[in-house]
Formats: C-alpha cells, sequence, structure tokens
C-alpha cells in the first residue's frame, strides 16, 4: 500500500473519531452544573423578572429545543467550521477564536520547535557518554522537567525571574510602556514576553523527549548491526547519526505526536498564570461564565489539532524509516 492510500484511509478513520469526540464534548457540557441562564439571572437579576422573559432568552441562545436538536444543529455547523455565536459576547466564536489562535501557535512555536531540538541533542550526548556529568546533568533535567506542575512551574518563574531579578515581564504580551518605534521593537517585545511561557510549557516535554531519546540511543547502539558497522571501520560519527539516530526517532516521534493533548492542556493553565491572550485562557473565561458554546468549540479545535498532530506522525515514520509498509 502506498504512503496516499494510507493517508487517505487514516483520514476515513479519523472522521468518525472525531464524531466520536464531538459527542462526548456535548454530553459532558450537558452535563455540566449550572448554565448560562443561571449566570446571565444571578449577574442581572433586574433584567428577568417573569417566566416568559426567561423562556425568550432561552429561546434566543437557542436552548429552549431538545438537546438532539441542539446537538445536531452544532455539528452540522461544525462541518463548515461554524463553532456558533457566544452567550456573553454574541460575538462568533470563530472570530474570537482567530483572534487568540495566533497568540496561542506563537507561544507553541517558540516553545517546542526549539525546545525539542534541544532535548533530542541533550539526550544524544547522555547516551553516547553515559554516568558522564552531561548525562547527570540530563537525567537530573528529566527529573525536574517531569515531576513539577506546569502552573507551579509558571508561578517560580514569575516570583524569580520577573519579581526578584526582574529580567522578564510577569505576564501579558506587550508592555504598555514601551512606545513602538518600528516591527523590530515589536516584535522583540512579544518574544521577551514569550520566554517565561514558553519556558513553562516546554520543559515536561522537553524533559520526556530527552529521556526517550537517550533510552532508544542506549538500545540501539547495543545492536548487532551498530557492532558490525564499528567492525567494518565506519566512522563513529556517521554509526551515531546515521544508523543509531534514525532508528532511535521513531519512539521519539511517536512521544512528541502523543504529547500534543499535554501540549494545549498546559497552555491552558500556563496562558492563564502569565495572563497570555490565547484560546486557553478564553477557554478558563469561557468556563467561568458559562459560555459553553465557546467552551466545546476550544475543546474541538484542540481535538481536530491532536488528531492532526498524530497524522503528522504516522506520515514522518514514513519519512524516518521507508522500510514500513502500511497493509
Amino acid at each position: 500500500m502506498g504512503l496516499t492510500t494510507y493517508i487517505i484511509r487514516r483520514i476515513a478513520v479519523a472522521i468518525p473519531t472525531f464524531f466520536g469526540i464531538t459527542l462526548i464534548i456535548f454530553v459532558l457540557i450537558q452535563m455540566a452544573p449550572g448554565d448560562i441562564i443561571d449566570f446571565y439571572t444571578s449577574a442581572n437579576p433586574d433584567v428577568i423578572e417573569d417566566a416568559e422573559q426567561m423562556e425568550k432568552l432561552k429561546e434566543r441562545l437557542g436552548l429552549g429545543q431538545p438537546i438532539p436538536i441542539q446537538y445536531f444543529k452544532w455539528v452540522s455547523r461544525l462541518i463548515v467550521f461554524d463553532f456558533g455565536h457566544s452567550f456573553e459576547t454574541h460575538r462568533k466564536i470563530s472570530e474570537e477564536l482567530k483572534a487568540r489562535l495566533g497568540a496561542t501557535t506563537a507561544l507553541f512555536l517558540f516553545s517546542h520547535l526549539i525546545g525539542w531540538p534541544i532535548a533530542i541533542a541533550i539526550g544524544i550526548l547522555s547516551a553516547i557518554k553515559p554516568n558522564s556529568v552531561y548525562d547527570h546533568f540530563g537525567r537530573a533535567f528529566a527529573l525536574v522537567g517531569i515531576a513539577m506542575p506546569a502552573f507551579w512551574i509558571g508561578l517560580m518563574l514569575i516570583l524569580v525571574f520577573g519579581v526578584k531579578l526582574r529580567w522578564f515581564p510577569l505576564g501579558g504580551s506587550v508592555s504598555s510602556s514601551i512606545e513602538y518605534t518600528g516591527i523590530f521593537t515589536m516584535m522583540w517585545d512579544h518574544a521577551w514576553h514569550l520566554v517565561l511561557p514558553s519556558v513553562t510549557i516546554a520543559l515536561r516535554s522537553i524533559a520526556t523527549t530527552m529521556r526517550m531519546t537517550r533510552a532508544e540511543m542506549l538500545e540501539v547502539l547495543k545492536k548487532d548491526y551498530i557492532i558490525t558497522a564499528r567492525a567494518k571501520g565506519v566512522a563513529e560519527n556517521v554509526i551515531r547519526i546515521k544508523h543509531a539516530l534514525r532508528n532511535s526517532l521513531m519512539s521519539v516521534v511517536t512521544l512528541i505526536g502523543l504529547s500534543m493533548g499535554y501540549v494545549f492542556s498546559g497552555a491552558v493553565l500556563t496562558e492563564t498564570v502569565f495572563g497570555w491572550p490565547g484560546i486557553g485562557r478564553y477557554m478558563v473565561h469561557a468556563v467561568n461564565v458559562r459560555d459553553y458554546p465557546a467552551v466545546m468549540a476550544v475543546a474541538v479545535l484542540i481535538s481536530m489539532m491532536v488528531l492532526l498532530a498524530n497524522l503528522i506522525t504516522d506520515i514522518t515514520y514514513c519519512w524516518i524509516n521507508p522500510r514500513i509498509r502500511y497493509d
């Protein structure tokens, strides 16, 4: 079976998986305590005076219809990428997400596309020099990164580097005290605000990736074909990069693909701690005000990203190891 056929089959499998996810999200939201009506009436007790006005409000928000009808209407809009309207702002959720998705994407790219190569490099160095100073440092770093929760890391970074040392801003994405004189000034200010939240998100992912790379490299370096290559006089760097690293990256790529869920769930806490204007902070606010269409939209968007990451992971397998055949 060719790669194109395999991709088509994977997409065909992802479609029912996606609809299953939407059903689970919708059912969980329906089971959640309270709703926007309760929040709205508690915040505006004088607006709704009788049951008739309550029914009109439910009808306007689309809550007066049977639950199955609400689900099918919601899913039918999702097919055309229409996430509906926010209960709180009455604006299109797609427009609100578009304004925040760029901030979350920048946080993801800044943290992981830089962090993953560093993690792989540390893992390789620890594997080729076991029980050295580099190896002990790498294992200690991995242990700390895995053990500490993201919100605690963020708070400690703010305390040390923001409050005590004043090297980085405490939160937000821009500085209100700086007047931009050009595009480079604006980019530098954004990048400076990105450092602490990026480190917070990336630390656990870097730690797990480094440990996996080290373990796989140590295992591959003991294989018979590595011993044979050394006996033939192949250069050590060629053995490590061409043979050992390429074969050990299979498990690392799997780990990176599966970690996408943690990346976005960690972004929810991190963006809240640092006041970062991304979709994670938007979701937390939506939960607090019972804006359930916005909550469901963010959950669906994250699910779509995880499904896409898994598909990219499967394709990467074939690029790393062309001997793989998808039957």
